[in-house]
C-alpha cells in the first residue's frame, strides 16, 4: 500500500501553497507521527518524529476527526506536553487525511501570533472547510499514486509471466512494426534485428511476412506454418502462429507466437508412444543379481554416461532402460526407442537422423526431424544395437563423441543433448573379432555395463513374478485366482524359460484364460512345458554347451573372479586367458 511518505514532495508543495495564501504555518504528519512536510519554523523538522509533542495529531489519527485547539498549552490534550502552560502556539486547527475511511496522516494549521489566531477564529468555518479540502487533495494524490503503483505492478507481473513462456512472443502493429517481445523471442534473434520499432520483415521471409500482415487485415483469422530461424549458433526449426489482437474497437495489433518444433513433436510422440512410466521398483525379483541391478540403476541414473544393457530376449532390458530414464534428471524429456532390427536398413538412417526437404525421392515436403533430434534433452534407447549396420555405427559414434547430428541431405550440424542407453542380446566381443561391430563404438557404449541374468539362473524370482502377473490378469480378465498348486509351481521350477520373463508372462496369461477356478494347476500350463522335460531327460545330459558352461561357471566361482581369478581359472581349465574371456562373454558369466 502507498504511504504518505511516498508523496512527500507533493505534500510539501501543498503545505507551501497553503502557507503562501493564508500566511500561516502548515505541517503534515503521517500515521507514525513523522513530519512529512512543514513551513516556517517546521521546515527544518521535516523527516523528524513528532512523538513527544504531537498529542493533538495523535488524537486526530485515532478518531479520524478534525480538532480545533483555541488554547494551546492549556487544552486537556496538551496535558502530557512539556511545554504545557508555556506554549508558543496561539491557535491550532488539525484535519485528518483519510483514505478509504482510515486516517493515514494529518495536516495542521498553526498560529504563532494573536492576529493569526483572531483571523482563524473569526472565519473558523471557512478555514475548516479549506483545510478539509486540502486534506482530500492529498488523499486523492495518494489514491492516484496507489493506482499507478498497481498499474506498474500489474504490468511488471504480466511481463514476468510473458517472459516465463518457453514460446517466443512478438506483437506488431498492423503495418508490421514491432511493439513488444518477450525474452524467449529475444534469445531467437540478434539485437539488431529484434528491437522496438523495427519491422517483422527483418525477421521472416517475405511470404511469411505477407501472411502475418494478412491476419491483421482480416484476410486470415489465424496463420500457422513452419519456419527456420538462423542465428549465429544454430538453425532453429519453429512453428509460427500469427493471430489478431482485438479490443472493443476491432483489431489493433498482431501477435506472433514461435514454438520450437521439436517440443511439439516431443509431446505428440510421447502421447502416441504411450510411454509406460516404469519406476525402478517395477523391476521385480528378490535374487541377489536383481537387487544389485536396482541399486546400480539408482546410482547410474544421475549421470550422463552411456549405458550398455546386456541380456537375453525377454529379460526386461527396455524396462530397465526406461527406469533409468525415469530416475534421471532427464525424466521430463523424451524416452525415444529405436529398435535396430525392426526398422529396414534403408530407412534406419533417416529415422535416426531425419532428412532435409528434397533429400531423396519420396521425402516429405519440409523435411523430417530424426528421432535423435526429437530426444534432445532426453534419452535415446538403441535396442538391439548389435544388429545396427556398420555404416550407421560410425554415425552413432560421432553422436556419442561430438553430440552433433547431420540430417540426410543436410549441410549443417545440429547440436543434440541426449543420453544414450544401448541394449543387445548378442555377443559383441565375438562380433568385433569378425568385423561385424566397430571396436571404437563398443568402447563408447560400454561405459557402464549392466547385465540382466536369464530367468533360468534366478529361479528364486519366480514366485514374486508369477504372483504379480496373476494380479495383473485378475484385473484384465476379471478372474479371481488366489493360489497355485504345488504341481504348477514344480513345473515352473523345472522349465528353462528360453523366452525369460516375457515367456513367463505369456504362460500366466495362457493359464489364466483357461482356469475357471480360484487356483492354477499344472493342467492349465502349455503343452510345451511337459514336452521340454521329456526331451531334456534324453538330451540335456549330453549337451556339450551346457556342460561347458556349467564347468566354466563352477571353476570361475571357485577361483574367486577378478584378474587373478581368471588367470587361475584359465590354467585350471587348460585354455588360454583370451579364450576364457570369450567364453565368459558368450555364456554371459560375470
Amino acid at each position: 500500500m502507498v504511504e504518505l511518505i511516498d508523496v512527500k514532495e507533493y505534500a510539501q508543495q501543498i503545505a507551501e501553497a497553503i502557507a503562501t495564501v493564508v500566511k500561516i504555518d502548515i505541517e503534515i504528519a503521517d500515521k507514525q507521527l513523522v513530519r512529512i512536510a512543514g513551513t516556517g519554523r517546521y521546515h527544518k523538522g521535516v523527516g523528524q518524529s513528532m512523538d513527544r509533542q504531537g498529542y493533538v495529531y495523535r488524537e486526530v489519527l485515532r478518531t479520524g476527526h478534525q480538532f480545533v485547539i483555541e488554547t494551546p498549552g492549556i487544552h486537556p490534550l496538551c496535558g502530557p506536553c512539556k511545554a504545557r502552560g508555556n506554549c508558543s502556539e496561539k491557535y491550532e486547527v488539525v484535519s485528518p487525511i483519510n483514505v478509504d475511511g482510515k486516517a493515514v496522516g494529518a495536516i495542521g494549521m498553526i498560529c504563532f501570533t494573536e492576529a493569526q489566531a483572531n483571523l482563524i477564529a473569526e472565519n473558523q468555518h471557512s478555514y475548516l472547510i479549506f483545510l478539509t479540502k486540502m486534506a482530500e487533495t492529498i488523499a486523492l494524490k495518494l489514491k492516484e499514486q496507489e493506482f499507478l503503483a498497481g498499474l506498474v505492478s500489474a504490468n511488471h507481473y504480466l511481463n514476468s509471466i510473458i517472459d516465463c513462456l518457453d514460446e517466443g512472443l512478438i506483437t506488431a502493429d498492423l503495418d508490421g512494426t514491432i511493439l513488444h517481445f518477450n525474452q524467449a523471442a529475444q534469445r531467437l534473434f540478434s539485437a539488431n534485428l529484434l528491437n522496438p520499432s523495427s519491422q517483422i520483415s527483418s525477421l521472416f521471409a517475405p511470404q511469411t511476412v505477407a501472411e502475418i500482415i494478412a491476419v491483421g487485415k482480416g484476410a486470415e483469422e489465424i496463420v500457422e506454418r513452419e519456419v527456420y530461424i538462423e542465428s549465429k549458433k544454430n538453425r532453429s526449426h519453429m512453428l509460427l502462429r500469427a493471430l489478431p489482437v482485438e479490443d472493443e474497437d476491432g483489431v489493433k495489433s498482431i501477435a506472433v507466437i514461435l514454438r520450437p518444433f521439436d517440443e511439439i513433436s516431443r509431446i505428440v510422440n510421447r502421447l502416441n508412444l504411450r510411454d509406460p512410466g516404469y519406476s525402478i521398483e517395477d523391476i521385480l525379483g528378490e535374487s541377489k543379481c536383481m537387487c544389485q541391478i536396482r541399486e546400480r540403476a539408482k546410482v547410474v541414473a544421475a549421470g550422463k554416461s552411456t549405458v550398455l544393457i546386456r541380456g537375453e530376449s525377454g529379460t526386461g532390458k527396455e524396462m530397465l532402460a526406461r527406469s533409468i530414464h525415469n530416475l534421471s534428471p532427464r525424466h521430463q524429456g523424451m524416452f525415444m526407442v529405436i529398435n535396430c532390427t525392426a526398422i529396414p536398413e534403408n530407412l534406419l538412417e533417416s529415422e535416426l537422423f531425419g532428412y532435409e526437404d528434397g533429400a531423396f525421392t519420396g521425402a516429405r515436403r519440409g523435411g523430417k526431424i530424426g528421432k535423435i533430434e526429437l530426444a534432445n534433452k532426453g534419452t535415446i534407447f538403441l535396442d538391439e544395437i548389435g544388429d545396427m549396420p556398420l555404416f550407421l555405427q560410425a554415425k552413432i559414434l560421432r553422436v556419442l563423441q561430438e553430440r552433433k547430428i547431420e540430417r540426410v541431405g543436410g549441410i549443417t550440424t545440429i547440436p543434440v543433448d541426449v543420453r544414450v542407453i544401448a541394449a543387445t542380446h548378442r555377443n559383441l566381443e565375438e562380433m568385433m573379432t569378425k568385423g561385424e561391430f566397430r571396436e571404437d563404438l563398443y568402447y563408447r557404449i560400454n561405459v557402464i555395463p549392466m547385465h540382466i541374468k536369464p530367468l533360468r539362473e534366478r529361479k528364486e524370482d519366480l514366485p514374486i513374478l508369477y504372483q504379480h502377473f496373476i494380479e495383473v490378469y485378475n484385473q484384465q480378465l476379471n478372474k479371481k485366482v488366489r493360489s497355485v498348486s504345488e504341481g504348477f509351481q514344480r513345473k515352473l521350477q523345472e522349465y528353462s524359460f528360453p523366452g525369460n520373463v516375457r515367456e513367463l508372462q505369456n504362460i500366466i496369461e495362457y493359464a489364466m484364460n483357461l482356469t475357471e477356478d480360484s487356483a492354477l494347476t499344472e493342467d492349465h500350463l502349455p503343452a510345451r512345458m511337459t514336452q521340454e522335460k521329456l526331451e531334456a531327460e534324453g538330451s540335456e545330459l549330453f549337451n556339450l554347451e551346457r556342460i561347458e558352461r556349467e564347468t566354466i561357471l563352477r571353476c570361475y566361482q571357485a577361483t574367486g573372479g577378478g584378474v587373478k581369478g581368471k588367470e587361475k581359472a584359465a590354467q585350471a581349465l587348460g585354455i588360454g586367458l583370451a579364450t576364457l574371456y570369450r567364453k565368459l562373454a558368450r555364456y554371459n558369466i560375470e
